[in-house]
């Protein structure tokens, strides 16, 4: 009478194990966003770069995310956690082997069949199935975590795709602001062997003083002096950037990193709007990495859990076994047998214990890498903005000063041809337009290394459309 109850109970608890088992791991923590958050962010940012309208850039940037060596390797880490993920899928189906024994014996006289004399050789084969019941989802947890961890490679690919992409934007705009350079120190050469020349001429027509001739002499100096490092700069930065690409060693060394348009329309790239997307979190592929780095912990830690409870096996086999091979598939030598096994831990409690609090803390870790993640996005979004619009700013105010000091240069050459302005009062003039010049370069490329870091603060670079989904 006693049994009923039992029976009742033990079902109570593989229907509840079972519930347990399907459960869905738990959503990530929520945190408390800022309240201006908007809409006004673009909405489309996947391809962020064609709105440079620049067909060079666009070819730059298709060509790293193809051929880059750390995306490439990220996406070996995508194959590597689909392998994972059949494995665990494997897992889940019965065990089925196909098998061919031999085995040549020769019983002693003492354990011996009666009438089985002399060495004999036995064939035994067929069919054995194997097949682990997963009563309270320890194996469909582990599919969970293996499925979670697919995401996450997939997340951390398109990361990586993110950062190759703005870091090829940045090199490429570095690359025309040190070209904008050279050129800007090669007409500044041309300018001060000129002047030289002429002081050269004065001062042998005795027009000209010794301390005039040596002030061309040094802003000459100064200039060549310049010039050769800025082209290094330019050899250096075009290296780089061809590693960047993943070209070859020959084309590194020999090959040219194309042009396209300059500083000047590159900077003229619309507007950001500045204003935070309310759906930053789930536009930045970190943050969702973070997330289902999250859900892979939960999963684990739900499968390490179930270790403490029982597992049922089952077994069968069908075949044949025979003295001799040709006999192997008659009917009289046919066999088969079916069997089951129920294993509870009981020492080894001690080391399961082990791997839940291993388990614990790795959730707990995640939990917190996905915080971080979480927080990080919006100190970055809010670092990017503050950088785009002080670049804006500071690339109006440098624009103006290059217009006043071109006009202070040609007042100072008027001064100068009436007599009343010195040759140092020139030569600083025109040793200040190039520093106004140069200045402007470095804003321009400033203003378009701001407009790409906040393009991929608030997620841009990639697109949920590359994502391949492995339920």
């Amino acid at each position: 009478m006693k049994s009923k109850p039992m029976q009742s109970s033990l079902l109570a608890l593989l229907v509840a194990a079972g519930l347990a088992g399907c459960a869905g791991t738990a959503p990530p923590p929520s945190f408390a966003l800022p309240a201006h958050q908007s809409e006004t962010a673009p909405a489309e940012l996947s391809a962020w770069w064609t709105s440079f309208d620049d067909a060079t850039l666009k070819s730059l940037i298709e060509e790293a995310l193809s051929h880059n060596a750390e995306v490439m390797t990220a996406m070996q880490s995508v194959e590597q956690s689909r392998s994972t993920l059949t494995q665990a899928r494997v897992a889940l189906l019965p065990d089925v082997n196909l098998g061919l024994n031999a085995n040549r014996r020769n019983p002693s006289n003492e354990t011996g069949q009666p009438g089985q004399t002399g060495t004999s050789t036995v064939y035994n084969g067929g069919l054995s199935v194997s097949y682990e019941l997963d009563l309270w989802g320890r194996v469909w947890k582990a599919k969970d975590a293996a499925l979670a961890n697919v995401l996450a490679s997939q997340y951390a690919r398109e990361a990586t795709r993110s950062a190759v992409a703005a870091q090829t934007a940045q090199s490429y705009f570095t690359l025309l602001a040190l070209d904008a350079n050279v050129a800007l120190l090669s007409q500044s050469m041309t300018t001060r062997d000129e002047a030289f020349k002429l002081q050269q001429k004065r001062f042998d027509l005795g027009a000209a003083s010794d301390y005039e001739l040596k002030l061309a002499e040094v802003e000459r100096s100064s200039v060549a002096a310049a010039l050769p490092q800025a082209v290094a700069a330019r050899e250096q930065a075009e290296a780089a950037l061809a590693v960047l690409l993943g070209r070859s060693p020959k084309e590194v060394i020999e090959g040219r990193v194309e042009r396209g348009k300059g500083l000047e329309i590159l900077a003229k790239a619309p507007e950001i709007p500045a204003g935070l997307p309310a759906d930053l979190l789930t536009r930045r592929p970190d943050v969702r990495r973070a997330e289902a780095q999250l859900a892979v912990a939960e999963a684990s830690l739900g499968e390490t859990r179930r270790r403490y409870f029982p597992s049922l096996s089952l077994t069968g086999f069908f075949g044949g076994e025979s003295l001799k091979l040709s006999n192997l598939l008659d009917a009289p030598a046919r066999t088969w047998n079916v069997g089951a096994a129920l294993l509870q831990p009981l020492v080894g409690l001690a080391r399961i214990d082990a791997q839940v609090e291993a388990a614990k803390a790795s959730r707990n870790q995640a939990e917190l890498a996905y915080a971080q993640a979480a927080r990080a996005a919006y100190g970055d979004a809010r670092s990017a903005l503050a950088g785009h619009r002080a670049a804006r700013e500071a690339l109006i105010a440098t624009q103006t000063r290059v217009d006043s000091q071109n006009k202070v240069k040609q007042l100072t050459e008027l001064r100068y041809k009436a007599g009343a302005s010195s040759y140092l009062d020139l030569l600083n003039a025109e040793r200040d337009r190039l520093g106004a010049e140069r200045d402007r370069v470095s804003a321009l490329q400033n203003r378009l290394a701001a407009l790409v870091t906040v393009y991929q603060s608030l997620g841009g670079g990639w697109s949920t459309a590359t994502l391949v989904k492995a339920e």
